[in-house]
């Protein structure tokens, strides 16, 4: 099983943000009494404007606290950061975290409650007699007693458990049309600079990064100051809208 926590939050910084020059993204998350606590940890360093040769260093903490199913089988449990991305608008960063929870579902027992004789009272059944038709001995017809004069602990009881195995994969997350809305939106500012963070994975290469992104091998290498690629490792990529 797997959920995605989408997480977004705009930091306003003490000057405008000409140019990120780095960025990482930490966690420290721990359970808690069915609560998964902690906060996501940002910093880096930046250019108040382009031309500017002093950078300025930047942390900042973002809590999160977010309530567990009761079928989280917490042995199995496990979370990390699946996508992080962000963007710049004069002194403002927002960024945009997709935090990834897996686990495997435990079952749960239905609870069926018991029924007491004094519950059932039962003065109500005294009359009702050993067998459950009556034989008219002149036309040979059985007669069928009335449902009410059954001994109730003679019936059957069916317990139907809906089942919820459609359920999966769940993401707490903005619709894409309601994304769409917002980049939209911020596109149309000048100003507005947008990054993306790549997590290195097992087959990237630089080649089929600069593809995905549609930005060149000399940029990708010169943001980063970069020649080889590490697996995990974050590289800053512009957006080429942006060029």
């Amino acid at each position: 099983m797997k959920k995605i926590i989408s997480y977004e939050k705009d930091i306003i910084f003490k000057t405008n943000i000409g140019e990120i020059c780095s960025i990482s993204l930490e966690h420290d998350f721990t359970v808690d009494d069915g609560f998964l606590k902690g906060e996501f940890i940002l910093n880096g360093d930046y250019k108040p404007n382009e031309l500017s040769l002093n950078r300025e260093s930047f942390e900042h903490r973002l809590p999160l606290e977010y309530e567990l199913e009761e079928n989280v089988d917490l042995p199995t449990l496990s979370y990390d950061i699946d996508n992080f991305e962000y963007t710049v608008d004069d002194d403002i960063l927002s960024v945009y975290i997709d935090f990834g929870v897996r686990y495997d579902e435990k079952k749960i027992e239905p609870v069926i409650p018991e029924i007491t004789e004094e519950e059932l009272n039962l003065d109500d059944f005294s009359d009702i007699g050993q067998n459950d038709y009556e034989r008219n001995s002149e036309e040979e017809v059985l007669t069928e007693v009335e449902p009410e004069e059954l001994n109730p602990f003679e019936a059957d009881i069916d317990v139907v458990i809906e089942d919820d195995a459609d359920i999966r994969d769940e993401e707490i997350r903005l619709e894409d049309e309601e994304k769409d809305m917002i980049l939209e939106s911020t596109l149309e500012t000048d100003e507005f600079i947008t990054y993306h963070v790549h997590i290195v994975r097992e087959g990237d290469t630089f080649e089929s990064i600069s593809s995905k992104y549609n930005c060149s091998l000399e940029t990708i290498k010169e943001y980063n100051n970069i020649e080889a690629l590490e697996i995990k490792s974050k590289l800053i990529i512009p957006d080429s809208k942006d060029e």
